[in-house]
């Protein structure tokens, strides 16, 4: 996980994982959700991020989209929605987690990157609950 955020980030540091779902189907479709917290001191970073972050990053082989401030323009909800279903057989946690995703995604204050290519990878930095999130939905 370091090794990814550093790439998406231009920043090394340490997380932990909070929440992982995995549903991939012997065809190779699926659908990944991780989300990771990380420290205080990275939070305050995040909170205000060089103009590196912003021009720079995440490097294109990662992401189409270098990171916006949230909320997401009306233009982008529909990547949003594809990237947190609630399919019919999905209980519980996934679901409530799917309703944050898309909660943080829509107030100010987080950053949000994607790419939108043969899959979609979608990344959610939230400093004031200390989280990222990494969604890929290969569908």
């Amino acid at each position: 996980m370091q090794d990814r955020t550093t790439e998406l980030t231009g920043k090394n540091f340490w997380s932990w994982e909070e929440f992982d779902y995995e549903e991939i189907s012997v065809r190779g479709e699926g659908y990944t959700l991780d989300i990771y917290k990380f420290s205080e001191e990275i939070a305050e970073y995040f909170e205000n991020p060089d103009r590196e972050f912003f021009e720079n990053l995440p490097p294109k082989e990662l992401a189409d989209i270098r990171w916006k401030r949230t909320p997401l323009k009306e233009s982008e909800q529909e990547i949003l929605e594809f990237v947190t279903p609630t399919y019919g057989r999905w209980k519980g946690e996934i679901v409530d987690r799917q309703d944050f995703i898309r909660q943080i995604a829509n107030q100010p204050g987080s950053y949000y990157s994607y790419d939108d290519g043969g899959s979609t990878n979608f990344y959610l930095i939230a400093p004031d609950r200390r989280l990222v999130i990494l969604i890929n939905h290969n569908m």
